[in-house]
């Protein structure tokens, strides 16, 4: 399992930001992404949020980019360091200038006239804003030092103490690369923006007698929790909030209606005072926790917040809000990574395989958050692909994405894999036994798209082929791994690859006639093996059986050889045929 992600995948991501907004330097491009990673849902929102003239270049004194959110009340400025080299140690002086923009508000006039000379005109009429909103509306003002360097505590505290007397609302946020590169792994993991810090309302007063709190503390592996009764209505709030990035760690998707989420419903309609008794409750990990009254309410004040249990409550609860239910809430403070302590991720898809069990799980929704499924998402994405790493409605998959990507299963895509692989009678076994040793690790070894892609189309090529005709719904792994050991050559990697890959989504009939015929004519040839070789009478097989049997793939090969074959002069014309067409593609 992969730990910690690098400065190296981050420089990589900055070169694809690149690729996408030329315009951008290296340093704009580093605030951009973190724009886009911790503060805004919109890639647009992010490039009109920095300084630097055209976005081309950074900001201006000190500024890279300024954020309003009005709907929260609060005003965001960004400077960002980017080295190319790690252990860079920040100096104080630019730290502390920093720093010094919080008390801009409040400076004398002339101080303020003095500090907006030479400001580019995008920065100055954000900044004149930033001031209007913080001293006239009483925003919250945060200050945002990103660096890929280090900075040492001295030098934090003294920026903080710098700010201590100030008149208004300021925070300082120094975020430092241990720091940057968690925010960059959850990032990786969908988790973009941050989920904002949330306050979970402990359930005290009503007609049920609550007790408050059960705290719990660890010394040895320093994991806190609290175990706590929330309002159903505060429940689904959260997701009404924070929108599905709440749920990113969690092992599925939204499973729309199933017997359990409508249980659910009719539970809140009917008796919502049950509503307690009958629900296994919400489990929330986070990086902080930190218990306050506030307006004499007892609340929990959440950092890093993921659902990793109760998303279908969650969700449900938002759709069908109610002021009448109650909910279990554990929450979950885990340490990052310390060397001494169980790894965060390991315990995190520990407590997730233990407690998401309403909902039958399957050996594919255990391995949704590896590693490999969240590097696939991402490059499938690049290519205008929805990967769907986690079992979910399919409108929910559209919703993550909107229109406009082609939709690939991370099932569908083990059986494609498999099927060429594997003797394909492993796969006609089922899609879950894909997801478990020994095969998993074989089925999702490669980073490269090209691997999968290839195989992918083959086998949509074949789906379609096949349909309407029962039979060669039996044979189409045996007919998938002969083809893919024929063609594999000319559709795999390269030029090749990215030619089948424009062909299959864009119906080249021209291209992709020669091929169905070539596949047709082998599910006829499979049938036709299937008929000479089932037996006779009473121990004849059945088709499902016989496209059971082991070692199918090599009987294919020999029947295609024998003399039984008076097919191989069509078969050999159509591939001749596809293979001539694909090569006079052209590639923009």
């Amino acid at each position: 399992m992969k730990k910690k992600a690098t400065l190296s995948e981050l420089k990589n991501e900055i070169t694809l930001i690149k690729k996408r907004y030329p315009a951008l330097k290296d340093d704009a491009a580093f605030v951009f992404w973190f724009l886009h990673a911790y503060l805004v849902d919109k890639e647009e929102l992010a490039k009109n949020s920095l300084t630097g003239k055209v976005g081309g270049r950074t900001g201006e004194k000190n500024i890279d980019a300024i954020y309003i959110d009005h709907k929260a009340r609060q005003c965001n400025v960004i400077q960002a360091k980017y080295h190319n080299v790690e252990n860079v140690s920040e100096n104080r002086n630019d730290v502390l200038a920093f720093a010094g923009l919080g008390l801009l508000p409040w400076v004398d006039k002339a101080t303020l006239e003095t500090f907006y000379k030479k400001l580019d005109p995008t920065a100055l009429s954000k900044l004149q804003e930033i001031i209007h909103c913080v001293k006239s509306k009483h925003y919250k003002l945060n200050l945002y030092f990103v660096t890929t360097g280090k900075c040492t505590s001295t030098i934090v505290d003294d920026a903080k103490s710098s700010l201590r007397d100030v008149q208004g609302d300021v925070d300082l946020f120094i975020i430092a690369f241990d720091q940057l590169m968690t925010i960059f792994k959850n990032y990786l993991e969908g988790i973009a923006p941050a989920v904002p810090i949330l306050k979970l309302r402990i359930v005290s007063d009503g007609a049920v007698q609550h007790e408050g709190i059960i705290h719990r503390f660890d010394p040895k592996t320093r994991i806190e929790s609290w175990v706590f009764s929330m309002s159903g209505k505060d429940i689904g709030s959260l997701f009404t909030k924070t929108g599905i990035r709440l749920f990113a760690k969690n092992i599925r998707g939204y499973l729309g209606s199933t017997d359990i989420n409508n249980a659910m419903i009719d539970t809140i309609k009917k008796e919502p005072v049950n509503f307690w008794y009958f629900n296994n409750g919400v489990t929330i990990v986070c990086d902080n926790a930190k218990r306050e009254v506030e307006a004499n309410e007892d609340v929990l004040i959440v950092d890093g917040a993921q659902v990793i249990n109760g998303q279908q409550t969650t969700r449900t609860l938002a759709i069908n809000i109610s002021d009448n239910t109650n909910v279990l809430v554990k929450v979950i403070k885990i340490p990052r990574d310390d060397d001494e302590n169980i790894s965060y991720d390991q315990l995190v898809n520990s407590i997730v395989r233990s407690t998401n069990w309403q909902n039958h799980i399957e050996p594919s929704d255990l391995v949704s958050n590896d590693y490999i499924q969240i590097l696939l998402e991402r490059e499938f994405r690049k290519k205008n692909y929805q990967y769907i790493r986690k079992r979910m409605s399919k409108s929910e998959a559209r919703s993550i994405y909107g229109q406009g990507y082609w939709q690939i299963d991370k099932r569908e895509l083990a059986q494609a894999v498999a099927a060429c692989l594997f003797d394909p009678v492993i796969v006609r076994k089922g899609k879950e036994g894909l997801f478990e040793d020994p095969f998993y690790k074989s089925i999702f070894g490669s980073t490269q798209i090209s691997f999968y892609i290839s195989k992918f189309w083959l086998m949509k090529r074949i789906q379609s082929v096949s349909y309407g005709y029962p039979e060669r719904a039996y044979a189409k792994w045996v007919v998938l791994n002969y083809s893919w050991s024929v063609l594999k050559k000319q559709i795999e990697s390269g030029t090749k690859e990215r030619k089948f890959r424009l062909v299959c989504e864009q119906k080249d009939k021209r291209v992709i006639d020669p091929l169905s015929n070539y596949l047709e004519l082998l599910f006829k040839l499979a049938l036709n093996m299937y008929k000479i070789q089932r037996g006779q009478g009473e121990e004849a097989k059945d088709i499902s059986s016989f496209f059971q049997l082991t070692k199918l793939d090599q009987a294919f090969v020999k029947f295609y050889r024998s003399s039984k074959n008076r097919k191989r002069n069509r078969l050999n014309y159509y591939y001749t045929k596809f293979v001539t067409r694909l090569s006079l593609v052209e590639l923009e």
